[in-house]
């Protein structure tokens, strides 16, 4: 009977041995999974804002040059205006004159 007991004891200690070494396993397993996510996060991170960088630097450009062409539309429609006005001013200023007097 204590041949039986003892048998179990031993038995029971390699199970606990091979438990152990599962839990061990498990948390070597566990870290390794957290580094490799950690890597990971980083890695994306690194990316959205290279992006995000690239993105803004279009949209820059991309408002820059729409600036550039409605501020060339302004002054085209500027020297529009002047010349109509310095070709047309006496003309303006006659018929302005005129509805003013009512002839």
């Amino acid at each position: 009977m204590d041949d039986i007991i003892s048998r179990l004891s031993e038995i029971e200690d390699s199970s606990q041995a091979y438990v152990d070494d599962a839990v061990q396993k498990k948390k070597e397993i566990a870290a390794e999974i957290n580094a490799r996510k950690e890597l990971w996060k980083q890695d994306l991170d690194a990316k959205t804002k290279a992006r995000i960088a690239e993105l803004q630097k279009s949209m820059n450009l991309s408002k820059e040059k729409k600036i550039s062409e409605l501020k060339q539309q302004s002054e085209k429609a500027f020297r529009n205006l002047q010349d109509m006005y310095d070709t047309h001013h006496d003309k303006y200023v006659d018929m302005l004159f005129s509805n003013m007097i009512k002839e």
